[in-house]
């Protein structure tokens, strides 16, 4: 994934020269000591307190005189008051620890964004109360904390002298992030006992590791508010992450340099002891990989009194994974209102790739007078550089998420009109989850690309018999070996696109028979159907599916597929045009992130249509036809648009068998924004609209309505170049073959 540089950053980039100018100027013997005073003396000429007795205080031996640090601050201060950030939040961002990415994959800290920070406090509402108590678990530099200070005080210093004395928790593994926290909230008031003795209250601790009783000293019955942006880091070291500590810069699937392991076994069952420990505390971990997000989630509930409130920033996989079952089914049974707001990262809160998916997720304690919670909410949002802009949330009943989603995993819904729909393509419709069912599929990881690479050979060698191995990026809807290989390895590999047509395997790799399980030497004699497991819901297209040969093995990046109650060839062949079909990838979208697993796609009901139905007859024929189209070794204009015609009628036939009409279609189609890219527009128009133009045509050809305006739209597309269907990916070489051809 492709990391950025945040917004905040951006906007506190002037601050940062200006911190880093003092610094180079006065040349201290400690840099970040320094750079922390220099803020304690803009939290002081923010917040009126006289910095030498917060230091005498707080035990802070002073590196230079008080004067000159007051001095110095009074260009932060400004410099701050340009940056349109909040004057708290933004110390809050000043006083973090500086984390490279090998530090900051290593704790699985990402530091909130002032905006996010701003949003959960103002989504929980709480205005000053002298008798709560709020605390932040994992609280960093404290931006959350602060946060919830500005809505609960406003600029009301009295208010906040008596609410940091009473109301504010905090711990963190951290005494530097402690004293970030302290340096954010001195900002609010001039009281320095009520700073002391809101410190007194702060734990420099794992919190995770904290025995109840310890809790129930610093409140009895729980917190009226817990806010947290927990560690996101998975508990298992992997040789990868562990390499890349050591500073070696390396891409998955590439080998590791001599010595960058050295440790890691001792390392690994260190990490394994702690992960065995919170298993134990955290039974929501027993599922899976662990999680750290995971293990303050199940904390966040447990400190949070009977009708207090919550706030959290997770990943999405809280409402994706099969690996987060146990934690959603204690979040219903233990929370009255559950809601979740799902953001991307585009508008730069972390420094990690803008595809990115987590969540806000906000909830309130079941107490007596109130039951779990009946419906959970779900929204989106976006943002913009000042502020959240959250979308209307969509209520989904509980008990009618059971019927669709049995594991509780949250559809992804913009809109009520969304839930209406997956509603009612996921109702009346068959069951992958049967074992008597012939839909129940049987699927496998062949090859492990990590594991066993030791076996893999760039060629053929000797006499032994060697079968290319299927990779990922050779999968598309209906094509195997859409490219082949050039040189290279891991992420760096170079590989060449293939025109529709003209599709072949050229691989990477070769693995020796011999090396095989005999299971798999044996489904290797055998067709079945592969797809690529690396996606995301913003893609192109989700979902990619191809028939695969005998003779060929497939890489863990391609789980191949069969189906044991019915091994007949038409039912891959069926299946093969049900999921590379546009309402299929619609569902998919709703549910999946980052990786199209067994479990998501066994979730996913399909269209009620039986294999010997004429429906079915001619799905199956359709992807006879559009396999053999690809492997025919010509690439030429008609030829890809008979693929697109087939891809459209498949599209209506298995939209037409989820029961969807005209509304739906549309509803279907504004889900594919990136499709056509590159493909001409039309006089007027700002993007080519030509699949769409082509799959109305023959949803409305089929229901004998006229579309003449459609048809000439197509017309006129199709005089420009225009071919629907076809991925963005591959229309500059498709392009280049069809003027190869004119040529010859």
């Amino acid at each position: 994934m492709k990391s950025t540089n945040t917004l905040e950053l951006k906007k506190l980039a002037d601050t940062y020269a200006v911190i880093e100018r003092f610094i180079i100027n006065d040349e201290p013997e400690d840099r970040t000591e320094y750079r922390l005073q220099l803020l304690e003396a803009a939290s002081s000429r923010l917040g009126g307190f006289d910095l030498l007795e917060f230091h005498e205080r707080f035990g802070i031996s002073s590196v230079c005189s008080h004067d000159k640090l007051i001095n110095n601050a009074q260009e932060i201060v400004r410099s701050i008051d340009h940056s349109g950030i909040h004057p708290a939040l933004a110390l809050s961002a000043l006083a973090r620890e500086t984390l490279d990415e090998n530090e900051r994959r290593t704790s699985g800290a990402y530091h909130t964004d002032f905006r996010l920070a701003l949003q959960l406090a103002k989504s929980r509402g709480h205005k000053f109360n002298p008798d709560m108590k709020v605390i932040d678990p994992a609280c960093g530099a404290g931006i959350l904390l602060a946060a919830v200070s500005v809505v609960a005080c406003g600029s009301d210093r009295i208010l906040a002298s008596e609410w940091m004395r009473n109301c504010v928790y905090a711990a963190d593994l951290s005494p530097h992030a402690l004293r970030g926290t302290l340096i954010a909230l001195s900002s609010f008031t001039d009281d320095i006992d009520a700073l002391e003795e809101m410190r007194q209250k702060w734990r420099v601790q794992n919190s995770l590791l904290v025995q109840d009783k310890e809790w129930a000293a610093l409140a009895k019955v729980g917190f009226d508010l817990v806010i947290a942006n927990p560690p996101w880091k998975k508990i298992k070291l992997s040789r990868h992450e562990y390499s890349k500590a050591n500073g070696q810069k390396r891409h998955y699937g590439s080998t590791h340099k001599k010595g960058s392991l050295v440790g890691y076994e001792k390392a690994k069952i260190e990490r394994a002891k702690l992960s065995a420990q919170l298993v134990d505390r955290y039974p929501t971990l027993s599922t899976g990989e662990p999680d750290l997000y995971v293990a303050f989630t199940e904390l966040a509930i447990k400190l949070t009194r009977d009708g207090g409130r919550g706030s959290l920033i997770v990943p999405a996989g809280l409402i994706r994974s099969l690996n987060t079952r146990q934690l959603r089914s204690k979040l219903i049974a233990a929370c009255s209102e559950l809601n979740f707001m799902v953001m991307e990262n585009r508008a730069r809160h972390f420094a990690i790739d803008t595809r990115f998916k987590f969540l806000l997720v906000n909830y309130e304690k079941v107490s007596n007078d109130k039951q779990s919670c009946k419906k959970i909410g779900i929204a989106h949002a976006s943002a913009n550089d000042i502020e959240i802009l959250p979308s209307k949330i969509v209520n989904i009943p509980v008990s009618t998420l059971l019927k669709f989603r049995p594991d509780l995993t949250l559809p992804e819904l913009k809109t009520a009109e969304e839930w209406r729909l997956f509603k009612k393509m996921q109702q009346n419709t068959v069951s992958q989850n049967d074992t008597d069912s012939a839909w129940y599929p049987s699927f496998c990881r062949e090859v492990d690309m990590t594991r066993e690479k030791q076996y893999f050979r760039k060629s053929k060698v000797g006499n032994s018999e060697f079968l290319p191995v299927i990779e990922g990026r050779m999968v598309q809807p209906h094509r195997l070996g859409c490219k082949f290989y050039v040189s290279g390895e891991g992420r760096s590999a170079v590989w060449e696109n293939l025109a529709p047509g003209k599709s072949c395997i050229k691989p990477q790799f070769w693995m020796p028979v011999s090396k095989l399980s005999e299971q798999t030497r044996k489904r290797t004699k055998r067709i079945r159907a592969g797809f690529c497991d690396i996606t995301g819901q913003t893609n192109e297209r989700s979902m990619m599916a191809a028939l695969i040969p005998p003779n060929v093995v497939c890489g863990n990046k391609v789980p191949t597929v069969e189906f044991p109650n019915d091994s007949s060839e038409e039912r891959v062949l069926l299946w093969l045009s049900i999921v590379n079909s546009l309402p299929f990838d619609w569902i998919l979208r709703r549910i999946v992130t980052t990786t199209v697993n067994y479990f998501v796609l066994k979730s996913i009901k399909l269209p009620p249509i039986e294999i010997e139905s004429l429906p079915a007859r001619r799905l199956i024929e359709i992807t006879k036809r559009l396999t053999k189209i690809d492997q025919s070794s010509r690439a030429t204009f008609d030829s890809c648009w008979k693929i697109a015609s087939l891809k459209a009628e498949a599209d209506v036939l298995v939209a037409k068998a989820y029961g969807c009409n005209d509304a739906d279609l549309e509803l279907i189609l504004n889900d594919f924004p990136l499709i056509d890219r590159g493909q001409p527009c039309l006089a007027g128009e700002n993007r080519s609209t030509i699949t769409r133009d082509l799959l109305l045509f023959e949803w409305n050809r089929r229901k004998r309505k006229k579309c003449v305006n459609i048809s000439e739209r197509i017309n006129d597309a199709k005089k420009l170049g225009a071919i629907a269907y076809l991925s963005s990916e591959f229309v500059s070489i498709l392009k280049t073959n069809i003027e190869t051809a004119h040529e010859q």
